[in-house]
């Protein structure tokens, strides 16, 4: 292999190739990665099942599933914008261009059988650590990506649960965020059921709820939106499987209303906690109470 002196070290992407990383990152992750609604509507679509066990009942699994399910789809949606950007940034940045060329800068033609597998393998192992930096910063983007995606396919699937058992509801990305700011909530409140118009009637026979897929302590941040806002509960719907008797029972001092699955509500620890309630018990039982109140409106 030819010399290797005038390829560059990379510590740090350069000043100038930054802004264009980063609308490359912007750009391809819109182009090849589906939002969780696209999705979790595949999904659904592939998967007629879901319909029948959810009208039939067996919610907390099928939101398991599916979260499963469709978070898989996404990390394939991931590798396919992976390859593609890592193939690009040759084409399109000059520092990474400039080292594999010069990596590249012999006859490797010549080569055959394990001498060229072995070359290849020299030459991908080289290129892939001197730009780190910019494989660094791809994979930055996808851990974020990646905490937010989690809460939006969560927050897809129970709208699509809602829409399976044809419950009206309102949400901040149904009626904008706009609506529910004017109503004097906080970008806390996911949704309302069964709509705005009738939490602006008589709020205590609505059901205002909030997704988190973990809550650690950021159901503090549920109980602060009660207090600021005065509504009488809020439902906190959590596919989080780790909530102690403690955390319940503050949780409940706050007027939060905690919907799990079946197997932690119905846990020995929690089964004698009022305000932590199966999906199944909120989507049978305590949103047709409030839907029966609103009638035919």
């Amino acid at each position: 292999m030819n010399s290797k002196t005038n390829i560059p070290i990379i510590i740090e992407i350069p000043t100038n190739e930054q802004k264009e990383l980063d609308k490359l990152i912007k750009t391809y992750r819109k182009k090849y990665i589906r939002n969780s609604q696209e999705i979790v509507e595949k999904v659904f679509t592939e998967n007629q099942l879901f319909f029948a066990k959810i009208i039939g009942g067996e919610v907390s699994k099928s939101i398991a599933d599916l979260r499963e399910i469709v978070w898989t789809e996404y990390l394939k949606d991931e590798v396919t914008f992976n390859i593609i950007l890592m193939q690009d940034l040759y084409k399109i940045l000059k520092t990474p261009k400039q080292i594999l060329d010069t990596l590249l800068n012999q006859n490797i033609t010549e080569l055959e059988g394990k001498a060229l597998q072995e070359e290849v393998i020299k030459i991908c192992g080289e290129y892939a650590g001197r730009v780190y930096p910019y494989i660094y910063k791809i994979a930055l983007s996808n851990t974020n990506s990646r905490r937010s995606r989690a809460g939006k396919t969560f927050e897809s699937i129970i709208y699509k649960v809602y829409e399976c058992l044809n419950y009206d509801f309102d949400s901040q990305g149904k009626v904008g965020r706009k609506t529910f700011t004017e109503l004097g909530l906080g970008k806390k409140v996911d949704s309302i059921l069964p709509s705005v118009k009738a939490y602006e009637k008589r709020r205590n026979k609505t059901i205002v709820g909030t997704m988190k897929t973990s809550l650690r302590e950021r159901w503090q941040e549920v109980a602060e939106e009660i207090e600021r806002t005065k509504i009488p509960e809020i439902h906190l719907l959590t596919a989080d499987e780790d909530i102690s008797s403690s955390k319940a029972q503050e949780m409940s001092n706050h007027n939060i209303i905690v919907v799990a699955y079946d197997w932690i509500a119905n846990s020995d620890k929690l089964i004698s906690m009022k305000n932590i309630i199966s999906f199944e018990d909120y989507l049978f039982e305590e949103i047709p109470s409030i839907l029966k109140f609103w009638g035919n409106e």
